[in-house]
């Protein structure tokens, strides 16, 4: 099992080597958003979205309803994915983690990756996507789309959690993203 920190290095070395990669490629899959610029393959934004801070904008009743405990502050950055936000445990350990954080990665450029078991929704009125980045069954990632990126949700919930070990990470990760997606403010 990988840790957190770990994941987040996967996941940041998978976004760097498929962006490299798009970059060489010719034509857009998807449509044109601000984060394509004139036909080519989708991009980073330059930053994180401003106008929602995950550590202190999640309604407390939304981490009360999840038994949720804060971890800490979670910025990350590599190759130039960024993430701003906050981690977060199911009390007394028994349960999944979650690093709920604002990134500079666009729902485009999720969708060009390919990534295992890729879903579009709508979480909040927004264009979401959840998959499994490739990490295996016990993670999953969700893009919630903001101005300039997105609120990105990565669930950790190993088989072996008594609590929740035997739910799907990507159900938890997007009834959580329903949860928290309200609380962005409609400008961001």
């Amino acid at each position: 099992m990988l840790s957190r920190g770990n994941k987040l290095r996967a996941i940041t070395l998978a976004l760097g080597v498929t962006l490299a990669l798009a970059g060489c490629q010719d034509g857009n899959d998807g449509p044109p958003s601000t984060s394509t610029t004139s036909g080519t393959a989708p991009s980073l934004a330059a930053d994180v979205p401003h106008g929602f801070d995950p550590c202190t904008g999640i309604p407390a009743d939304v981490l009360a309803s999840e038994n949720l405990k804060a971890t800490g502050r979670d910025d990350t950055g590599k190759g130039g994915v960024m993430w701003r936000g906050c981690g977060w445990v199911v009390r007394g350990g028994n349960g999944y983690s979650v690093a709920i954080t604002t990134s500079n990665i666009t729902l485009d450029s999720v969708r060009a990756k390919h990534f295992t078991d890729t879903q579009e929704f709508t979480s909040a009125g927004r264009r979401a996507t959840s998959s499994r980045e490739d990490l295996g069954d016990s993670s999953c990632v969700v893009n919630v789309e903001m101005k300039g990126g997105s609120l990105d949700l990565l669930v950790d919930n190993p088989k072996s959690a008594p609590d929740t070990g035997q739910m799907d990470a990507c159900q938890i990760a997007r009834t959580l993203a329903d949860k928290v997606a309200p609380a962005i403010p409609a400008g961001a």
